[in-house]
């Protein structure tokens, strides 16, 4: 898979010098690598919300075009149904803070 990427993968930030790596699954969980289907690109803003559980990143995409990451902000729906997704029921991806309903999201 070859993704090039020039900007942050959340908000579109164009300066490219100040953008950093994300391991969607965590480096410290054992299914982790360095791919690029596990590594989104985020401006330092969008990578603190990411870890505060602000914005949650639940897989890298094949689109028609390209790669794409999906994500969604906390509070809002996901952009497409959980079985579908690549990250699935992983505390320390889905690091949600404060949610009522954490049943929505298979936390457990």
């Amino acid at each position: 898979m070859k993704r090039v990427k020039t900007c942050c993968e959340i908000c579109d930030e164009p300066n490219i010098s100040i953008l950093h790596y994300h391991h969607i699954i965590p480096r410290c969980d054992p299914r982790s690598t360095n791919n690029n289907n596990n590594i989104a690109i985020l401006c330092p803003t969008c990578h603190s919300l990411v870890h505060a559980g602000e914005i949650i990143i639940i897989g890298v995409y094949k689109t028609t075009n390209d790669y794409n990451t999906m994500w969604f902000k906390k509070g809002c729906d996901p952009p497409i149904p959980e079985e579908f997704w690549l990250v699935k029921n992983n505390k320390m991806v889905i690091t949600l803070k404060n949610v009522e309903d954490k049943s929505k999201l298979s936390i457990k």
